[in-house]
């Protein structure tokens, strides 16, 4: 058997259908068959398997980027001859070409024929080969059984009751084509008139995609158009028509008969002699609505050939196999992890390992749900030893986060029952004390994580679908979702190009407000970062005491933990820096295009110190104590820094600011562009120049610009930066490009010398520091009356030129006053009640420094206070700003706590 196997291997020619385009994959710039399993190209790995069955002979049919494809295949050193399909009419055109190519040679061998977009394991060649061989077959196709995987995709296989002989291969639209006129048919005997609605309504009931509902129901959809009430006679007419109707071996067959009688589905790997793929694919014509050739359609055309007796000239069979993972077919990016799953699991038993998809986490970190929550009802040392480390020695803290740990466990049991294992993270919210709006430009930042946290108990599921509870079910609904799904919109595309695409936005849209959006960002990153393994779904129960809006992180806590507890439960190990970045870039998919200084400081904070981090890449510079005669206290606003699309517009459009002032100021000093890679590069130390060339250079950018001009300074070489960053925001008429970038070259100078003053106690330096950088976003200024006026952005012509002229002065003020860490700039996005709120704790002489905290628009300020000043403060607040406007005082005092991690003790 074996020797026959080699003989018909090396007598036979695999053609590899390679010409289309698979956009259903999001990348226009990679081939489909190029795309990579498991690290080797698709069609690479076809052919190595069949080379390692003996074929030596291959013809890769190419079409769209051909070059991609032929570049892949002669890696392999395979003897592969080419053959160029323009234009693509189908698989069925593909074949024909092959086959009046090799008739041309002369060639009476066997063939095989398959997609370049299969994943083919050995089993599949080796049924097809025994079964061709074994049945004396003509022509042979390779079936699965059909399941809710294989069934959406494959043709389905049917058979003649008596012989098993495949008589037709009908394709999935098909059958829905013929379940709308099944319908239409019984709603026709009717005595009642048929509407244009009623019609409608049953094709897309069948038939969800427009544009195969237009294809497949062309002429019934133009019977119904621009008519109320469809004629019956018309309708039954066409309803009766061989085009609408499905017909084998002379009989007409309904949706659910065929359906029932179809047990298994096309596989796409067929096997000819020569004389049966000539004959077969010359009778192949394109009488469909598509116009094009179909490759299916070759079983029915072979049945149609008989001899002299009228028997079936060809014995055309149908070998199945029972594993329809020996072979796998991707058209969308879900599809293709399917397969690398599969591969995966393969691997690890090959290599004698268990494959174990379950969580290895320790028992410390994993237990039974009703475990943990006999542990948090009462209290073991080994708990208490685990608060003390996380929170500090505050008992009445300690009580408190028992108590919502133990309510979102309670949450989980109730949603998913007992008796399966859970993880519990915690990730806090977080305070930067200094280094605003820099870290997505390579700048500095200096936080703390704080004792308000979001909780999360999560279970792993054998799906790809994450459901998630909150406790406070009232505020926040149940959310569902599909890893799978999401990723089948938009495939490997980059993540930059995903985020903007018309999808998101529109999904983003959708859902504003919507807490899910910060769930389905981290896994829908990390499933995008590592498409080699497919990412388990979750159950999660959530809780959380971070005030929203509040400028505090509540939603890039969520981020962090629901990272952390995909990260854990699927297995899979990152360094800080890979889980920080994945956290600031993931969080895009909601729609801020910022950094990831937040998820630093909750992944990285220390429970009594200030961390001093450098981005881009991520480096902790230095952990320093927190200032011990000092706190920090957060007074809330009651503005909502909501996220909303108008909000969302603003701190995107700083961005691009950031992004095309950058790209400005290498264009007009190109002088510089060998040195700087980050705005953090603008230094007079990087670039070895005095703080005045550095006004200078900003001299050159304009203040204001609007997109017209923006594209006519940066020319057509910058199209595509021009466009992306245009892209993520509504266009604000003009954009403020000086007063930002010096806003990011000053605020990377001070949030740098920050550990410094901490460290010599230099706690008035570091207060003033603050200062400047609120007012740095500072939008409003008293006008001597208590009205808060709107305040013109600063960074004129004269004030930088005023800045040089004192740099050069021998005053030391005046020298000192313009370094440009001393220098505001002009980002803009406080509010006027926070100025104001600002205003009032800066006049008390207890305190050292205050600002804005977080991305702005709203939400909270930070004061750095001596210690028992609390009481002061919340006297100035409430009597200047919350009682005059009605609001309920909202002022905390901060304990600094651990950052984000697994609950283990």
């Amino acid at each position: 058997m074996q020797e026959n196997k080699r003989k018909l291997a090396e007598n036979t020619v695999v053609i590899i259908l390679a010409a289309g385009k698979g956009t259903r994959m999001g990348r226009s710039d990679l081939a489909k068959v190029c795309f990579e399993i498991d690290g080797i190209p698709a069609i690479t790995r076809t052919i190595t398997t069949f080379q390692q069955h003996g074929f030596k002979n291959f013809i890769p049919v190419v079409g769209a980027r051909a070059e991609q494809v032929m570049d892949c295949v002669a890696k392999d050193s395979c003897n592969a001859m080419y053959i160029y399909q323009s234009p693509q009419l189908g698989t069925g055109h593909a074949a024909r070409l092959v086959a009046q190519r090799l008739q041309e040679m002369n060639y009476d061998g066997n063939i095989i024929v398959t997609m370049g977009d299969k994943f083919i394991d050995d089993g599949a060649i080796d049924a097809m080969i025994d079964g061709f061989i074994k049945q004396k077959a003509s022509a042979a196709l390779l079936t699965v059984p059909k399941t809710k995987l294989t069934e959406a995709s494959g043709g389905r296989i049917f058979l003649d009751g008596k012989s098993s002989r495949p008589l037709d291969i009908i394709e999935k639209v098909d059958i829905q084509k013929q379940a709308v006129v099944d319908e239409l048919k019984t709603l026709a005997k009717k005595s009642n008139p048929i509407t244009s609605a009623q019609l409608m309504k049953i094709a897309k009931k069948h038939i969800e995609n427009p544009k195969k509902l237009e294809v497949a129901l062309g002429k019934l959809l133009t019977l119904a158009k621009d008519k109320k009430t469809i004629n019956k006679s018309e309708l039954k007419k066409l309803l009766e028509s061989n085009d609408f109707n499905i017909e084998i071996d002379a009989k007409r067959y309904n949706a659910n008969q065929i359906e029932r009688k179809c047990k298994t589905v096309n596989a796409s790997l067929y096997m000819f002699n020569a004389d049966a793929f000539y004959q077969g694919v010359a009778l192949i014509d394109n009488d469909n609505a598509q116009k094009e050739y179909y490759l299916t359609d070759i079983i029915k055309c072979l049945n149609n050939v008989k001899d002299v007796n009228g028997a079936p000239e060809f014995s055309v069979k149908a070998i199945e196999i029972k594993n329809p993972d020996l072979i796998q077919g991707f058209n969308s990016p879900d599809e293709l992890l399917t397969i690398q799953d599969y591969l995966r699991k393969k691997k690890k038993k090959a290599n004698k390992q268990t494959f174990n998809s379950k969580p290895r986490l320790s028992k410390q970190q994993y237990r039974d749900i009703d475990e943990w929550i006999n542990e948090f009802e009462k209290p073991t040392k080994s708990l208490n030893k685990w608060l003390n480390k996380i929170y500090g020695s505050h008992e009445k803290l300690h009580s408190q986060r028992r108590r919502e740990i133990l309510k979102t466990l309670k949450c989980y049991r109730k949603k998913f029952g007992s008796g399966e294992k859970v993880c519990i993270v915690r990730a806090p919210g977080r305070i930067n004390i200094l280094g605003r709006h820099v870290d997505h430009r390579g700048g500095y930042t200096n936080f703390l994580a704080i004792d308000r946290e979001t909780v999360m108990v999560a279970g792993i599921r054998n799906d790809s679908k994450v459901v998630a509870v909150n406790t406070d079910s009232e505020k926040f609904k149940e959310v569902n979702f599909d890893i799978d799904q999401i990723i089948s919109n938009f495939g490997w595309s980059d993540w930059t190009n995903f985020v903007n695409s018309r999808w998101v936005q529109k999904m983003i849209q959708t859902y504003i407000g919507d807490w899910g959006n910060y769930i389905r960002a981290a896994v829908v990153k990390l499933q995008h970062n590592y498409k080699d393994v497919k990412v388990n779904g979750l159950n999660i129960a959530v809780s959380g005491n971070i005030p929203m809006a509040a400028g505090l992180s509540s939603s890039s806590s969520i981020v962090v933990a629901t990272l952390q507890t995909a990260i854990a439960l699927n297995n899979f190990e990152l360094t800080s820096s890979e889980f920080i970045d994945m956290c600031g870039s993931g969080e895009w998919f909601v729609g801020s295009r910022g950094g990831a200084g937040d998820h630093a400081a909750i992944r990285l904070g220390q429970r009594g110190k200030i961390a001093n981090v450098r981005h881009r890449p991520l480096k902790v510079e230095a952990i320093v104590d927190a200032p011990k005669d000092y706190e920090i206290l957060i007074a809330n606003s009651h503005i909502k820094a909501a996220k909303s699309s108008s909000a969302k517009d603003r701190f995107n459009e700083k961005i691009a600011s950031y992004n095309l002032g950058f790209a400005l100021l290498k264009h007009r000093c190109p002088e510089i562009n060998s040195s700087i890679e980050h705005l953090r590069d603008i230094n007079p130390e990087t670039l070895g120049v005095a703080p005045s060339d550095i006004y200078r250079m900003l001299l050159k950018i304009p203040q204001f610009a609007t997109r017209k001009e923006l594209r006519a300074m940066l020319g057509d070489s910058n199209k595509e930066l021009l466009d992306t960053n245009f892209a993520s925001h509504k266009d604000p008429g003009s954009y403020r490009i000086r007063g930002v970038l010096l806003l990011g070259i000053a605020e990377i100078q001070r949030a740098k010398v920050c550990t410094e003053l901490l460290n010599n106690g230099r706690i008035e330096e570091f207060g003033e520091l603050m200062r400047i950088s609120h007012d740095g976003d500072r939008v409003s200024v008293d006008d001597g009356k208590g009205n808060y006026i709107l305040q013109a952005d600063p960074c004129t012509d004269a004030y930088l030129n005023s800045l040089i002229y004192d740099l050069h002065s021998e005053d030391p003020k005046k020298v000192t006053n313009a370094q440009i860490y001393m220098q505001p700039g002009s980002y803009a996005c406080s509010t006027a009640e926070i100025d104001k709120m600002v205003d009032i704790v800066n006049a008390l002489p207890c305190v050292a420094g205050v600002q804005l905290a977080g991305a702005g628009l709203g939400g909270c300020i930070m004061i750095l206070a001596q210690k028992g000043c609390q009481d002061k403060i919340k006297r100035a607040l409430n009597k200047n700003y919350y009682k005059p406007a009605n609001l309920k005082p909202a002022v905390i005092t901060c304990t600094t706590v651990e950052g984000c991690g697994l609950v283990g003790f």
